[in-house]
């Protein structure tokens, strides 16, 4: 059954994910928690799961992208999928890879 949940999830990906080396801050509710991201796609990203992390599947999250000092990248998302060591986000909006101010 899990197997099949996979394949299901990567097929409904809307572009391949394209692994990049960029910071990002997820914010939910009145928590935040820094995190490497892992891979990035026009319509979402993976990141690593920071320890301690309390998000679950279907929560929304702004996400900021930041590559060292300046401004970072708001991007609202949904969280698709969480496992032990990631968590899945899809964009609410199309991105351009990675994520830049318009």
């Amino acid at each position: 059954m899990r197997r099949m949940e996979e394949l299901l999830s990567k097929e409904r990906r809307a572009g391949d994910r394209v692994p990049f080396a960029i910071q990002v801050m997820v914010v939910c509710n009145d928590m935040a928690w820094a995190a490497d991201v892992l891979d990035l796609s026009e319509g979402g990203c993976g990141i690593f799961r920071p320890v301690g992390c309390l998000l679950r599947e279907g929560n929304v999250a702004q996400l900021f992208f930041y590559q060292g000092i300046g401004p970072a990248v708001p991007v609202s998302a949904r969280i698709a999928r969480v496992t032990e060591r990631h968590i899945g986000f899809e964009y609410h909006d199309s991105q351009t890879i990675p994520p830049s101010l318009p």
